[in-house]
């Protein structure tokens, strides 16, 4: 019982964290209108040294991924030195804590001589991915617009799902930008 209890509250638990949370900022003075062209700022991503960042699959997986936003905004890309705005991005990840309610169950069996006590301590603990990506001028390299998403991080190994939530992701983080006046 104590196994169906944990498994049914971890369930709902994670079941509410699996949307993206978005938060956006930008330069209020930036014409945006006047942006037709993009480029990465980095050709190749920086490495950090962090084995679960400096991962050459979801690299490849976000930057298609942006790419096929900012084109669908009708954006086009564009040679680093001809481009009207790059495109930076870095992914982090933290430990979380969620807490809820404690739990208990009771249960009997075998004509009450047998039973046993549940408990859930409601403290569960995750891991949030957090995905930025930022839109710099070329000349200065001075940020003009920032989007952030935050979500439970996926540890599977579904490469079809993993790219599923990139993109998700990614569209979720884009679709306010450019900003409208």
């Amino acid at each position: 019982m104590k196994k169906v209890l944990m498994l049914a509250v971890s369930a709902g638990l994670f079941s509410g964290c699996s949307s993206v949370f978005v938060s956006r900022d930008y330069d209020t003075s930036k014409d945006f209108s006047t942006l037709k062209t993009f480029a990465w700022q980095h050709a190749e991503q920086p490495q950090t040294g962090d084995p679960q960042i400096d991962n050459d699959l979801n690299d490849q997986r976000i930057r298609t991924a942006v790419e096929t936003v900012l084109t669908a905004k009708g954006f086009s890309p564009a040679d680093r030195n001809d481009a009207d705005f790059l495109v930076a991005y870095f992914v982090d990840y933290k430990r979380k804590l969620n807490a809820s309610p404690v739990v208990f169950g009771f249960g009997a069996g075998g004509g009450g001589r047998y039973g046993g006590v549940g408990y859930n301590t409601g403290i569960t603990e995750y891991e949030e991915g957090n995905l930025t990506i930022d839109i710099l001028e070329p000349t200065d390299g001075k940020m003009i617009w920032r989007g952030v998403g935050a979500q439970v991080a996926y540890e599977g190994s579904n490469p079809k799902k993993a790219t599923d939530i990139i993109n998700d992701t990614v569209e979720q983080i884009l679709k306010k930008f450019p900003p409208q006046k």
